[in-house]
């Protein structure tokens, strides 16, 4: 009998400590939808930011190369989509202040700011969704090997591209004062 009861203090024990320490530990799976979310609204701001740069691009190559990326940032988040509803998720709703830049160069590098931004949120949402679900981990792997193809995409373009590229729009514009003053950022 005595056996019986030290039997079920441990049990009781092992049990007290087992609820001690989930409850130190938050749900994984809710730190990961709650991740995948702002993954979900950092994607959804790239894409409207990316769209709105395409027509500030002074060269067609390069509004060719942003139009790819734009579409590929779009399926990211098709598939954000999807992955957060299958889990029980819901969509965030997405508000987007517009960041605004003088010429395309401006524009290009504040894209390659938000994909530098992106590319660390995956590795985030990546390492957690490892230990939750490796099948969405192999498909944030993929889309932030992609980020990663962007960021190296749109900095060839800003070295390919003149910092001192007037602004679209000729109410902005004076060809007679040569550049812009300060329009030039240091990398």
């Amino acid at each position: 009998m005595a056996e019986n009861n030290l039997e079920r203090l441990k049990e009781a024990i092992t049990e007290g400590w087992r609820q001690f320490f989930d409850a130190l530990q938050p749900d994984q799976h809710q730190l990961l939808l709650d991740l995948l979310r702002e993954v979900y609204r950092e994607e959804a701001q790239d894409v409207l930011q990316f769209a709105q740069h395409v027509e500030r691009m002074h060269y067609p190559q390069f509004r060719e190369r942003l139009r790819h990326i734009v579409a590929q940032e779009q399926g990211h988040l098709t598939w954000l989509r999807d992955k957060l509803l299958a889990l029980g998720g819901d969509i965030p709703e997405v508000s987007v202040t517009p960041k605004g830049a003088r010429n395309a160069w401006e524009a290009l590098l504040r894209d390659l700011e938000e994909e530098k931004r992106s590319y660390v949120e995956f590795l985030e949402a990546m390492h957690l969704a490892e230990e939750v679900d490796p099948e969405l981990a192999e498909g944030l792997r993929r889309i932030r090997e992609e980020e990663q193809q962007h960021r190296e995409e749109i900095l060839a373009m800003l070295e390919k591209s003149d910092p001192y590229t007037l602004p679209q729009d000729p109410s902005q514009e004076n060809p007679s004062a040569g550049p812009v003053q300060g329009s030039h950022k240091q990398l």
